[in-house]
């Protein structure tokens, strides 16, 4: 089942490439000058520094137990101890 999502993943990443790539000549005779460059660079970078900055928090989150807690009921509905319990 991997192997067809892999697959599946490769064939998308592929036509998203290639339709970007078709797009970008299509422009023709439009100039982007140095400050668009700037912006698109400025821009992928953000992007990708988001991305990394987020998944980092992610991998925090599950090896810090936060994702354990965030799951489980609240402490005012869990069971009290035995010694606290109305019946004997």
């Amino acid at each position: 089942m991997s192997k067809v999502g892999i697959l599946v993943a490769a064939v998308l990443s592929l036509s998203v490439i290639a339709v970007a790539v078709y797009l970008w000549m299509s422009l023709g005779d439009v100039d982007v000058g140095i400050s668009g460059y700037i912006a698109l660079t400025a821009g992928a970078l953000g992007t990708l520094g988001l991305g990394a900055g987020l998944m980092t928090l992610v991998f925090y989150s599950h090896r810090a137990g936060f994702d354990e807690r965030a799951g489980a009921r609240p402490v005012s509905e869990e069971t009290p101890p035995q010694d606290m319990r109305d019946d004997p």
